[in-house]
């Protein structure tokens, strides 16, 4: 019996990919065949390219975390190239684990879509990641042609946006809540990674220096209970609460606040899986955000663990985490 992997790479040799299949999230079948730009590996300098895979409602990450987040796999992100030196496409194929990979930061553009450039980057993708778990974010409308490539749907993710509260200090008097700076990060980056299951101790350091604001929940013996981080985006005055990764939905909910009065009346993005309805109608409810977009998380052998319950906002849904 063949693997899922060498399943996919079965299907993928009969479709040929068009158009944005994670944050663009629109997967197309082509049929003409003609050259391919030469794709490449991505250095690390090179990583705000993956900038044009990132929607347009403004969410944009900046260049900055964008060369953080290429460190999780420097190996593992690939740049298709013309004859003139541009970049015409790119693709994230995110080794996570020695079980878990990723693939995320997809786009092509127009002029090389539906001419095999596409399948030629997602062979490269699957190529890097061999027989591991493999796992993408696309939209919904996408999800029955994931699954004839070999995709399970896990859980469906919605993208909030609202904006920072002004709250009396009074209200955000909590001695269980802590803000990272001056604290001794190993015990974040340990919970952290015993509560994902991935090792990403670089990721998690630079994405929670400054500029950005973070918080942790602490237990009166000083065991952390969650951990969030308020980010700024690459557009001036908009931010992104990413991570949320909390025990439960009150202590996700008590972190939120403070993260939100860090930035009153300016705009928030959070990406925040569907499966925790109490803390979305906390976001809708209570704080009036919008829901502007979902997406579904897909597995070819299934969720590896990840802790959803948890998790009441994504760090990045192009990179798994």
């Amino acid at each position: 019996m063949t693997s899922s992997i060498n399943m996919l790479q079965h299907m993928i040799s009969r479709l040929r990919f068009s158009g944005k299949l994670l944050h663009q999230n629109i997967i197309r079948c082509s049929s003409t065949a003609t050259p391919a730009p030469k794709i490449r590996q991505m250095h690390a300098k090179e990583s705000p390219a993956l900038a044009i895979s990132q929607t347009a409602d403004g969410a944009r990450l900046r260049n900055a975390d964008l060369q953080v987040i290429h460190g999780l796999d420097k190996d593992g992100y690939f740049l298709g190239v013309n004859d003139q030196g541009e970049i015409v496409g790119t693709i994230g194929a995110i080794r996570l684990t020695d079980e878990l990979g990723f693939i995320g930061f997809y786009h092509v553009t127009e002029k090389f879509q539906n001419k095999g450039f596409e399948e030629k980057l997602w062979e490269k993708a699957i190529e890097h990641l061999g027989d591991r778990n493999i796992g993408i974010e696309v939209a919904v409308d996408d999800v029955q042609k994931c699954q004839d490539l070999g995709f399970k749907e896990e859980w469906k993710t919605g993208r909030f946006q609202g904006v920072g509260v002004n709250l009396p200090p009074e209200i955000l008097v909590n001695k269980a809540i802590r803000p990272l700076q001056g604290m001794a990060m190993g015990k974040v980056v340990d919970y952290d990674t015993s509560t994902s299951g991935i090792h990403k101790v670089p990721l998690v350091l630079g994405w929670c220096k400054a500029p950005s604001t973070g918080y942790a929940a602490l237990e009166d013996d000083e065991r952390v209970m969650g951990y969030g981080v308020i980010h700024p985006l690459h557009n001036p005055i908009t931010h992104r609460i990413a991570p949320l990764l909390t025990e439960n939905v009150s202590i996700a909910q008590m972190l939120l606040l403070t993260l939100l009065s860090s930035i009153p009346n300016q705009k928030v993005f959070i990406d925040a899986p569907l499966r925790n309805p109490s803390f979305t109608r906390i976001l809708t409810m209570d704080l009036k955000m919008e829901q502007i977009g979902e997406t579904v998380r897909m597995y070819t052998k299934g969720n590896p663990g990840f802790p959803v319950q948890k998790a009441f906002g994504i760090l990045s849904p192009d990179a798994g985490c």
